[in-house]
């Protein structure tokens, strides 16, 4: 390869080009662990909406299924390179490697996305997405956006632009980041319209329900025990609402934080690195190449305990693995 290409892809320390699988033994250890438990327990919830068909019904399960076959895509490269390096180290493993590692973190926030959509037509326009939003559609839209997910972050190989082979190609990378920081900022974005929606709906909701127990004419003339019962409802259902208010919170704050556990820490990773590369030149930035491993494990981390707080939170979804379970 001559100097011209070298600049294109990432150097490791010696000059030579950086092999874009590096596994030590405390990495294949954390990967063994964390397919161990991420793989069995995202097929157990796929499984569940698959097996039960009143799961079937509503498309926000359908989203609910492409981010759970978005997490177990995060087990793609994982196993890829615990084979490189423990039993089979070939270049076309490597290249399969290369045209993967990065998909599954666009698949996932595509997918997050796609639920934020629906989130949202369901709080603004109800009608329409009772109307329009259907099972079969909500399918078709997962399928196509995937796909063109996809196709945007490998646009350079699928056009030809570059080969791939056992290299980190710069062009790359940078597509890869375009792509991921508009998929998270929209992400990001989005659960906080929903959120404050959400505030705003609570809110009326509960000035309603005030103004409507003031204004009732029923409730005049009745009894000291009606009009008990009927402050008691009321501070029941202001009970009810904080609650709703709250959870809604909670589904801000574990959203929020699933994106930047997932996606932050990569994108501010390869800004670092950039940016090191453009003050210090080239090869002054090739020890920050020994955290990838690392940082790619630590982005793998919500595909295992999105699972998890998928059981807890979907009521729903968590009564169905009990009748499974037993």
């Amino acid at each position: 390869m001559n100097r011209s290409d070298q600049r294109e892809v990432v150097l490791a320390e010696n000059g030579e080009i950086h092999n874009p699988i590096n596994v030590d033994l405390v990495s294949a250890i954390i990967k063994c662990l964390c397919c161990s438990i991420g793989i069995p327990l995202n097929l157990f919830i796929a499984f569940i909406i698959c097996h039960r068909r009143r799961l079937h019904r509503k498309p926000r399960n359908y989203f609910l299924l492409g981010i759970i076959l978005s997490h177990l895509s995060f087990f793609i490269p994982s196993s890829i390179e615990l084979i490189y390096w423990g039993l089979y180290p070939v270049e076309s493993l490597c290249r399969a490697y290369v045209a993967v590692v990065i998909l599954p973190q666009g698949l996932l926030l595509t997918n997050v996305l796609l639920a934020l959509i629906d989130r949202y037509l369901a709080i603004n326009h109800p009608m329409l997405h009772r109307r329009k939003m259907t099972a079969q559609f909500a399918g078709c839209l997962i399928i196509t956006c995937s796909m063109l997910t996809v196709f945007l972050m490998k646009f350079v190989y699928i056009v030809q632009l570059g080969t791939i082979r056992c290299e980190v190609w710069l062009v790359d990378i940078k597509v890869h980041a375009i792509i991921l920081i508009i998929l998270f900022a929209s992400c990001i974005v989005l659960n906080i319209i929903i959120y404050r929606q959400t505030k705003n709906l609570l809110r009326e909701s509960r000035t309603l329900q005030t103004t409507q127990n003031d204004r009732d004419p029923s409730n005049r003339g009745t009894s000291n025990y009606a009009t008990t019962g009927t402050q008691m409802c009321i501070h029941t259902d202001r009970e009810k609402l904080g609650d709703m208010e709250m959870e809604a919170t909670r589904t801000l704050v574990i959203g929020v934080t699933s994106l930047c556990v997932m996606s932050c820490l990569t994108l501010t990773f390869n800004a670092t690195f950039f940016a090191c590369r453009l003050i210090y030149g080239q090869f002054s930035c090739t020890n920050l190449l020994k955290i990838v491993p690392f940082v790619r494990e630590f982005s793998m981390t919500p595909a295992i305990y999105g699972p998890i707080i998928f059981l807890v939170k979907n009521k729903e979804l968590r009564a169905c693995a009990c009748k499974i379970a037993r």
